[in-house]
């Protein structure tokens, strides 16, 4: 005869897994496994990088590839590279806030700042603004291309808020070439495609009104610097060569930045040999833009973030959407940045609780507010204001589990990871575009909710100093975006990378 009191306690232990598991489906928890997040961690690590293929692709793309697949080897193990790149997102997230907290607070002092300003970016939308807003570059994901008549092949860190592509160019002046790991620089010389470009006789090559800029009349060329936070220069002149995608060998010719003098910094690693720029095309009337979509003519693209632990290629597309389902978020102009990819974010919930705010305070049109998509971010940002009560929402949601004292690192609502490796159990967050309904909602769940480091899992969104929201990398790993900025929409397809 079986124990009354073992019975009695079997029977307690299924009607508490009953009662949790019932919560757990009436709120939609999402459950999450350190054994698997660290098996997956070590292949990742172990993986030889001379195994990489590229992935099926539609026409017009490119393979891209998560940049420590590339950068791995210069870490002791996984955890130490995240805490790296922790570390390298929380200083770009300060000096964005610090560049845009200079320009409101001129915009608070004089009230014609804000009309100024944007008045001045108008005066030069014909000119198209061909730099990257801010000297600070920082990126997740790589792109392979095919440069010049040799196919040469260079990974180009992609960049959704810059407007200039340019890549190492040789002849470099003597010793200012960074040596690459995976890339064979790119000479000028055996490219027999390769054209320089006039800006003497063509003087849209340069851009008069940026200091960064110059046409030299003696050569006839546009010299260009760019300076970043972190001590990297680079300085070139524009020319043109044709790119070639691997996906089909269709060419096309583009402008670049032929690169020729580089000063090294922490960033210029010989992982990447450039910037690819993706930028929003600031006027419709202009006569060309420097980013790649613009140079292209293509109103589409697809973009398709790998996860962050995967070794698997994805890919960046052009001029058709490649996923037929998504959830569709309108793409919203702002005066004072134009070219950043502003979308129409309208509420966030955490189980079934929403988390209260103003429609109108996440309108890209309200030129100091706004929701941007950011390649060159990681962890999402949320002015601290609405952070807190995020947070807050999120801690209430938790169950069964002690949040422990301090947070961990950078992140403030962290919780100790099952020492016996159970499943831990956290709640969806449901991002809603445009408005609440099922038709425009997309799902985060395990990465994009939780962060797993230092045997915690902490919640993987952070407060910033600035009015506005990034919406980083970390929560759109996996997730295939479509860019259709003739239609002004951006389309999320949840799960479609990986």
């Amino acid at each position: 005869m079986e124990n009354p009191l073992f019975l009695l306690l079997l029977l307690i232990s299924i009607l508490h897994w009953n009662s949790f598991a019932s919560l757990i489906n009436e709120k939609s928890y999402f459950k999450i496994n350190s054994s698997s997040i660290k098996q997956a961690r070590k292949a990742f690590m172990s993986f030889d990088i001379s195994k990489l293929q590229d992935p099926p692709m539609p026409s017009y793309s490119f393979s891209v590839y998560h940049i420590d697949v590339f950068e791995k080897s210069k870490f002791n193990d996984y955890e130490s590279m995240l805490t790296h790149r922790l570390a390298q997102d929380h200083a770009r997230a300060t000096y964005l806030a610090s560049k845009l907290k200079y320009r409101d607070t001129k915009i608070k002092k004089d009230p014609d700042f804000q009309e100024k300003y944007a008045r001045n970016l108008s005066k030069n939308h014909d000119q198209d603004l061909k730099v990257a807003p801010t000297n600070y570059f920082n990126g997740h994901y790589v792109a392979l291309l095919l440069l010049g008549s040799e196919r040469t092949r260079n990974y180009l860190l992609i960049d959704s808020g810059s407007y200039l592509v340019w890549w190492q160019c040789a002849p470099c002046v003597p010793n200012k070439c960074f040596k690459p790991r995976y890339n064979t620089i790119y000479d000028s010389t055996t490219s027999k495609t390769f054209t320089g470009l006039d800006c003497v006789e063509n003087s849209s090559i340069c851009i008069s009104t940026d200091h960064d800029f110059r046409c030299a009349l003696g050569s006839k060329r546009c010299f260009y610097t760019q300076q970043y936070i972190t001590g990297e220069t680079t300085k070139g002149f524009m020319a043109s060569d044709v790119i070639t995608f691997p996906s089909d060998n269709t060419q096309s010719r583009i402008k670049f930045g032929c690169s020729i003098d580089q000063k090294g910094g922490t960033d210029f690693s010989g992982t990447f040999s450039g910037i690819l720029g993706l930028s929003k095309r600031v006027s419709l009337t202009a006569t060309g833009g420097y980013s790649l979509p613009s140079q292209l003519g293509s109103s589409i693209f697809a973009l398709c973030l790998p996860t962050a632990a995967s070794v698997h290629p994805s890919f960046l597309s052009f001029n058709k959407a490649p996923w037929i389902y998504g959830t569709e978020a309108k793409l919203l102009k702002n005066r004072l940045t134009p070219h950043w990819y502003y979308v129409n974010l309208f509420k966030i919930v955490i189980n079934d609780k929403v988390v209260p705010v103003d429609p109108s305070w996440w309108n890209g049109q309200k030129e100091t507010h706004g929701v941007m998509i950011d390649t060159g971010t990681l962890i999402t940002r949320f002015p601290h204001d609405y952070y807190i009560i995020f947070r807050d929402v999120f801690r209430e949601e938790v169950k069964d589990y002690t949040m422990i004292e301090g947070g961990y690192g950078i992140f403030d609502t962290c919780y100790e990871d099952d020492p016996d490796g159970a499943e831990v159990y956290f709640p969806i967050i449901k991002f809603y575009f445009g408005n609440y309904s099922e038709r425009q909602e997309v799902l985060l769940v395990d990465g994009r909710v939780v962060v797993s480091i230092g045997g915690y899992y902490c919640l993987a969104f952070m407060p910033w100093d600035d009015k506005s929201t990034l919406i980083g990398t970390n929560q759109l790993q996996g997730i295939g975006l479509t860019f259709d900025t003739k239609n002004n929409a951006l389309t999320f397809s949840v799960d479609a990378c990986d």
